[in-house]
Order: C-alpha cells, then structure tokens, then sequence
C-alpha cells in the first residue's frame, strides 16, 4: 500500500462515519448466495469498511448500495473492550500498522476475518458462536432521513414554528411574558422574593431567555422577507450582533433592580426600628409618668407597686398589640422582653389571683424569634412568670429560653414553632396547641398541659415529671410519642409518653 492510498482510506473513513448511526463501530458480515463471507466494520448505517474474508485481506470503502444484494448482518453480540469511537480509531491505526510493517512480514498478508476481531478484541482468533442480526436492505424515505439527516426530517413542530402567520402571535405572547418578568423585577417579585430569595436569582435568567426568544423569533420572521436583506441573516448572526448590547442592557437592569432591592431593604429596616424606638419611648414616657405620680405626696398609687397607672393601662396595650402587627419577628421578641424586664406583662404566683398590668391576650406573636432570655427577677429576688394567653407564636424560633418558667401561656399557638432548650417549667398551658412543631431539650416539668394538642410534633429529649399533666392532652393525626429524658413514675422508669388521639366529642342535643 503506497502513502497516498493509506491517506485516502483514512480520509474516506474519517468522511463517512456516523456516531449517531445504529450500526456506528460495529462488526458486520456479507456475501453472495453461497460465497464467501465478508468482514467489515460499519462508519454508519449506509457506508462500511472492508477488511476481507476467511482467506484474503481486502481493505477497501463500500457503500450499502454496492452490496445491496448481497445478505449483510451485524454481529452484535461481539464482546468488544472498546466503545465504537475507539473501534474506529483502531480500525485508521490498523491500517497504519500494515502500512509500517516490512514487506516480507508475515502479519502483512493477515486475513480479513482476523484482522476484524484483532481491531474489535484485541484477539485476531476470537471465536464467535452468538446470534446474528440481519441488516433491512430497505428503508423509508423518512427513516433515511431520521438515521441520516435528523433536521431534513418533517416536523409538525417545525411546521408550527416555521408557520409565519403564527410568528408574531408567539412573539406578542412572550414579549408581553417578558414584560411581567421585569415588572416582577422591579416589583421585588411580586411580593414573594422576602419569602423565596430564589426567585430573584431565577427572574433575571428568565429574561434573558424570554429576550433570546424573541431576538430568534424576529429574526426568522424579517428574514421571510425579501425586501428586508436579511434572508441569509440566521439566528447566531442575529445573536452575535445583539448579544453585547443586550447583555449590557440586561446588567445595568439588574444592578439597578438589585441596588433597588437592596434600598428597599434598608428603608424597610429602617421604618422597622423607627416603629420600635418610638413604641419604646412612649411606653417609657408612661412609666415615667407612673413614678411621677407615685413620687407626689399624698397620692394613693404612692406605696403601689404598679408600674403604670390604671389609666395608662388601656394606652399601653392598644400600643403593645399595634405595634406586634407591624414588626418583624426579630424585633417582636425584643418587645416581650421588654416588657417581661420592665415586668409588664409579669405575674407573682404567690399571690391570689395574679394579673399582668397589660394582657396580651390574643397578641399578634406569629414569627417571633426569642433567644437566650432569662426569668425575671424583682429587687427582692422573687422570680416572676409572664402571662402571655391566647397568642399565636406560629413559626415562631424560641431556643435557650427561661422566661416562660412559672408562666400563663393558657390557649396560646405554638404552631411550626422551633422550642430548643426552653423551660416551661411550673407553667400553666391549658389548651395549648403544638402543631408541627420541633421541640429539642424542652422542659415540662410540673407543668399543667390539660387539653393541650400535639400534632405531628417532633420531640428530642423532653423533660416530664410526675407531676407533669397531661390530662385529656390528645393529638388529632393518631396517637404520638413525646421521647423523653429517663424519669420515675411510681415505681417505673420512663424514657417516652405516649400520646393518644382525640376522640370526637359529639354535643348531646337538649
């Protein structure tokens, strides 16, 4: 085999194969009615080459069409090492070796059948015993051009697409989308980017794919028309000449939305604190007011204990339960701290009927996020509960907490709450709901948990006492289990409580 020879087989191999091609890499097999066989390796479903026969070595390109008589079959249970571009490459370094090798060689007269298996194994006398797989002669035209040219093939969604009446209806509809995403931009996501931050990452993407669309869909439209000049314009070229000014556009857009956000923010912050610090000063202007009362002589409130006068207390509670509704869940449990340290909303169990001086009933609590708050504590070193009732701590974060020690929380929501290390010890939460919540070292003890609900609770390590109660406490999903620290009951030991469901209670007509 002269040089140019060698070149022009590798050069036509490297012309014809077909990775996509059903038959790419394959082994294949051919002959005449009762001839010899013929071995080859397939480039594509319609190109193969040719290695030789039993006999003979026969290195030649053949199309399907000149062996179109002949009983082709693909062997395809040929256990190769090699994935069919490595068969390939084998195959153009087969016959590089043959053109090496010295005249006189014996390996250069090897066979066909041979020189097949030593490309596809590795083993020139591979014994193959498996099942053969005839090559249809015939295809239709449409699977020709699936197996041969996919984008030549008909398309009832290329025809839809390619539809120029339909073109500018898909171009208003995703124009019109484009403008909703920015509008979203602008808008901070329509008001849900606070709770999915994602969605600001996810807006800008969808824009530029929305305006990437519409630069693919004008473009095929002008170019139907011959008056435009654009005919051999395509879509890259289209994308190239804009895709600079666009990404430009695209930027500057959303630095600006992000520098929007980012003030947004900061005023929200801002209008935050300002709330706060103005329902701080006025419920120290109160109690100001109260110490000035109790200071003149005479008055009655004079040897009171009262921190705000009786008069006060209506002011003080309508501020309280407004401001709950504005702040943020941070800033709410700075506002139950102040109150609980200026003892507002405290009570003294020893005495007979215990009252804070602002009920909170029903307070607005939902998201407050309340840590490392510790009991409250008169001059006197008596330690003082809260009285919180009837409030909604729905996804609420509580962790290291003792302030609700010796506390009325009666009817209150813990619903979604987060409880980590918080004591509830001696507190009073008849009727509390625990809804979903995730309780983590949470401290029971004596404490009266009548009528309480626990629903799809997840509890880690929680602290009961005998003297825990747990009357009526029900869960409506089924029965739970509260897992406990190790405790004595009697004369058992404890490490889990179970909780059983709630039975209907069916009102007796009168």
């Amino acid at each position: 085999m002269i040089t140019s020879e060698l070149a022009s087989l590798i050069i036509g191999i490297e012309e014809n194969v077909r990775p996509e091609s059903e038959y790419y890499g394959k082994l294949v097999e051919w002959r005449e009615k009762y001839q010899t066989w013929h071995y080859g390796i397939s480039l594509s479903n319609t190109h193969f080459f040719s290695l030789g026969t039993l006999e003979n070595q026969e290195l030649q390109l053949l199309k399907r069409h000149d062996i179109r008589d002949f009983d082709l079959r693909i062997l395809p249970d040929v256990k190769s090492l090699f994935e069919s571009d490595e068969v390939i490459e084998r195959l153009k370094y087969a016959l590089r070796w043959l053109d090496d090798l010295p005249e006189n060689s014996s390996q250069k007269t090897i066979t066909g059948r041979r020189l097949a298996f030593l490309i596809l194994t590795g083993n020139p006398d591979y014994e193959y015993s498996g099942d053969i797989k005839p090559i249809p002669p015939d295809r239709s035209y449409e699977d020709y051009l699936k197996q041969v040219s996919p984008k030549l093939q008909h398309s009832k969604l290329g025809d839809f697409l390619g539809n120029r009446k339909i073109l500018p209806y898909i171009f208003l509809f995703l124009f019109a989308f484009l403008i909703v995403v920015a509008i979203g931009l602008i808008n901070d996501g329509y008001g849900f980017v606070t709770d999915m931050p994602w969605l600001r990452g996810i807006l800008p993407l969808l824009l530029l794919l929305l305006i990437i669309a519409n630069v693919a869909i004008v473009s095929n439209w002008i170019s139907n028309f011959k008056w435009s000049g654009f005919q051999k314009k395509s879509f890259w070229d289209w994308l190239q000449l804009l895709i600079v000014p666009l990404m430009l556009a695209l930027g500057a857009f959303y630095l600006n939305s992000a520098a929007d956000f980012r003030d947004s923010q900061i005023a929200q912050e801002r209008k935050q604190q300002e709330i706060l610090t103005d329902y701080f000063s006025k419920m120290q202007g109160l109690i100001v007011e109260t110490k000035k009362s109790k200071q003149t002589p005479g008055s009655k409130e004079s040897n009171s204990e009262e921190r705000l006068l009786l008069e006060f207390r209506p002011t003080a509670k309508a501020l309280t339960l407004s401001v709950l509704e504005q702040l943020d869940g941070k800033r709410k449990g700075k506002v139950i701290t102040y109150l609980a340290e200026s003892q507002l909303i405290t009570v003294d169990n020893n005495k007979l009927y215990p009252q804070p001086e602002i009920n909170l009933y029903g307070a607005n609590l939902a998201g407050m996020v309340l840590n490392d708050v510790d009991q409250v504590e008169t001059v006197n070193k008596r330690r003082l509960g809260v009285a919180i009732t009837g409030a909604d701590m729905t996804d609420s974060t509580i962790k290291n907490v003792r302030l609700f020690v010796g506390s009325q929380l009666r009817e209150s929501k813990f619903i979604q709450a987060n409880l980590t290390d918080v004591y509830f010890t001696n507190a009073d939460m008849q009727g509390v709901q625990f809804i979903k919540s995730q309780m983590t070292g949470v401290d029971f003890s004596n404490t009266i948990l009548s009528n309480t609900r626990f629903d799809n609770v997840e509890t880690t390590k929680i602290i009961i006492s005998p003297d825990t109660k747990l009357d009526d406490a029900c869960a409506n999903e089924g029965e739970i289990v509260l897992n406990t620290k190790p405790f004595k009951k009697g004369e058992i030991n404890l490490d889990a409580i179970s909780i059983k469901k709630c039975e209907k209670r069916l009102e007796s007509s009168q």
